[in-house]
């Protein structure tokens, strides 16, 4: 029976999805007050997460003072989907009447499983008829009760998340992006990371889209709610994720929720219907929260609320997120990173929560926590609590009370200051500094000459930074109680000495002429730009070649750096001898030219200029024409690139130049006839050396 409600419910909601989300838990209903008594000891529903049998629960209707329609309340124990409770175990009260406004006070009875509260509007039989609808369907209403504990304790988690994204941080545009991990964290609540990338102002209504698809299946919270095993919300969730089901965009809190409007619809009568409630405890105050305007003709509406399960009590499965967590005993706050038990942040279950410290000599100190779901932990206060002359760490133990039971969670270590205590582990490897000898858990600030760094904690008593090797530093540790930061001096490691080297030797190779008409260079030192270049280096004194050098070739105006090692153009030939071949041409571009140099860098540092040259461009001669006439004078030189010639003359004494224009653009000029077979010439790269054209 159970399950084809359940499936007629299901299939009721995926045919009409608008319907879930249209009806939103979100209508304010009627409040009441409640308390509950545990083996002589009474405290507020807001702490209390589970029920025993024997515990008092007193309850009343807290309605306004002009409250006009007259409310019935009516509690009911259940005891199991296939056994309809006895009659003893209803009661009534008429929230109107001065005895009624005393409300009830119940004892849970033995075999009672859960507790269910009806506020149904005054009507002639209306108590009989509640107690007939329960007693005729037990199960309906067992596993309204069980769904309805589970989705108000998810409707908690969702509004801690709620309250915290939409708090205004005007002054604090990176608030969202900060906390935004911690909420889900301690909440386990689903967060769509892209809103992050938003702007802060487009955050908060981009993190609050799709609320009830928020939040995430907790094991805690259901196994404080799964007294009865069944079907119901293991088969909701497994619906869910087929396609007539959504494919898995509903969280188990939408399934949940869709489970019991679908009960409730299934035991409609002609006189009431069924309005399931949200509990929303704050002290000893039950806020109802409803999706549904109430109605007061008939059908009239039955507002349903539940109690805390009756079951053994589930203590929170608290861990912390950072294994091996230490901290720090000379704070003033120590945030410790509880996860797995989300409810400790949502509710008022755990109370009265502590930090209990192991001190010598047998000693405890309680610290008092708070849990701080924006901080992502539990808050502890220690305000000079712990001896300041504390020097050796000590085991600190969670303590607290889950509803009426005591409990102890995990264990965390609290370590001294150890003032004054860092020093240089060693000198910097692969950037990064560690120093060694304080308290890392201490550590509140670091810099590095005058700069923060982030550093990170390797062991309890070793800190991490970035450090250019290069480079010294005074790096300044704040620590946690530790007054002024500690200064520790960086020495900078002394500068690689300068590689020195000599040129021993060079060679010009230059490619075989196809100009008809020969260009002659007028000293070896030249270097035309068409020829390779060798040059041999001898390292200096106490230098040797490892194949970490580079040689850099670079000539006197224009063009590139060419850059040569031993994968192009740089051969070692021994420890103390390299060579190194370049082509200037395509090394250094059309555009270089004058002298040329070379030096040789190793690890960043490099080494003097050595001369090896100097680069010459020629122009391409493919005529020298001179007339028959021998007392002509004049002659007609053409070829390419002639604004390479500064001037011409016709014997080797360079008597009667003549000077070509400077960038000359033509592919023939005049010039003088030679008095020999040879034309004499001067380059524009090089015009203190002459060379000739022809003879």
């Amino acid at each position: 029976m159970r399950l084809r409600l359940l499936l007629a419910a299901l299939v009721t909601f995926v045919a009409c999805p608008a319907l879930a989300e249209n009806a939103p838990f979100d209508l304010a209903g009627p409040s009441l007050r409640v308390s509950v008594t545990h083996a002589g000891r009474t405290l507020p529903i807001a702490q209390v997460p589970q029920l025993a049998s024997g515990d008092r629960i007193d309850v009343r209707a807290d309605l306004p003072p002009d409250q006009s329609a007259h409310y019935l309340l009516v509690t009911a124990f259940l005891r199991g989907a296939t056994n309809p409770p006895p009659d003893k175990w209803f009661a009534q009260v008429e929230t109107w009447t001065k005895k009624g406004k005393r409300g009830l006070s119940l004892t849970v009875p033995e075999g009672a499983q859960q507790v269910m509260l009806f506020l149904a509007p005054e009507t002639g039989g209306d108590f009989p008829t509640l107690r007939n609808a329960v007693q005729g369907k037990p199960g309906a209403f067992v596993r309204a009760a069980q769904d309805l504990a589970q989705a108000s304790l998810d409707q908690r988690r969702l509004d801690a998340y709620l309250v915290a994204v939409r708090q205004p941080a005007p002054g604090d545009p990176g608030r969202l992006e900060r906390i935004t991990p911690l909420l889900a964290r301690s909440l386990q609540i689903k967060v769509n990371a892209d809103c992050l990338s938003k702007t802060p102002e487009l955050q908060a209504p981009c993190l609050l889209q799709n609320q009830d698809a928020l939040v995430l299946n907790d094991g805690h919270s259901n196994a404080i709610t799964d007294a009865l095993s069944g079907p119901g919300v293991d088969l909701a969730l497994q619906f869910s994720a087929t396609p007539q089901g959504g494919l898995g965009y509903y969280s188990p809190y939408i399934a949940a929720i869709r489970d019991i409007i679908g009960l409730f619809g299934s035991i409609h009568t002609a006189k009431y219907q069924y309005i399931p409630a949200l509990a929303t405890p704050e002290g000893d105050r039950m806020g109802l929260i409803l999706n549904a305007a109430p109605s007061f003709h008939n059908p009239k509406s039955v507002l349903v609320a539940a109690l805390p399960i009756v079951a053994p009590v589930r203590i929170p499965p608290l861990d912390m997120a950072e294994p091996d967590l230490a901290l720090c005993a000379q704070a003033d706050t120590l945030v410790l990173p509880a996860v797995g038990a989300p409810l400790i942040y949502a509710t008022d279950y755990a109370h009265d929560l502590a930090l209990r410290v192991d001190l010598p000599g047998g000693r405890t100190v309680d610290l008092p926590i708070q849990p701080d779901v924006e901080r992502g932990g539990l808050v502890v206060h220690v305000a000079g609590a712990l001896p300041k002359d504390l020097d050796a760490p000590a085991k600190a133990t969670i303590h607290g009370q889950w509803g009426f039971q005591p409990f102890d969670g995990p264990v965390v270590r609290l370590e001294p200051a150890r003032i004054g205590g860092w020093r240089l582990a060693g000198p910097p490897r692969d950037g990064v500094v560690e120093l060694t000898g304080g308290a890392a858990a201490c550590v509140t600030h670091v810099t590095a000459g005058g700069r923060d760094v982030t550093w990170k904690r390797i062991a309890p008593d070793r800190i991490g930074l970035p450090l250019d090797p290069r480079a010294g530093a005074t790096i300044a540790v704040a620590s946690a109680g530790a007054g002024d930061p500690q200064r520790i001096e960086v020495a900078a490691p002394p500068a690689p000495a300068r590689f020195t080297a000599t040129v021993i030797a060079r060679h010009v190779e230059r490619p075989a002429q196809v100009a008809p008409i020969a260009v002659v260079l007028g000293s070896d030192m030249q270097v035309p730009g068409d020829a390779t270049l060798r040059i041999s280096l001898r390292a200096g004194d106490g230098m040797r070649f490892t194949g970490r050098e580079t040689v850099e070739v670079a000539a006197g105006s224009g063009g590139d750096t060419a850059r040569l090692t031993v994968a192009n153009g740089l051969t070692i030939a021994d420890p103390q001898v390299a060579l190194a071949t370049i082509q200037p041409a395509s090394a250094l571009g059309a555009s270089a030219f004058g002298p040329l140099r070379a030096r040789i860098v190793r690890d960043g540092i490099a080494g003097d200029w050595l001369p090896i040259g100097t680069l010459v461009r020629l122009p391409a001669i493919r005529q020298l024409h001179c007339p028959d006439d021998p007392a002509a004078q004049a002659c007609e030189l053409s070829g390419d690139n002639l604004f390479l010639i500064a001037a011409v003359a016709p014997t080797a004494a360079f008597d009667h130049p003549v000077a070509i224009p400077e960038g000359y653009p033509g592919t023939s000029i005049q010039v003088p006839r030679p008095a020999g077979g040879a034309l004499y010439v001067r380059w524009h790269d090089d015009p203190a050396i002459a060379g000739h054209i022809g003879g």
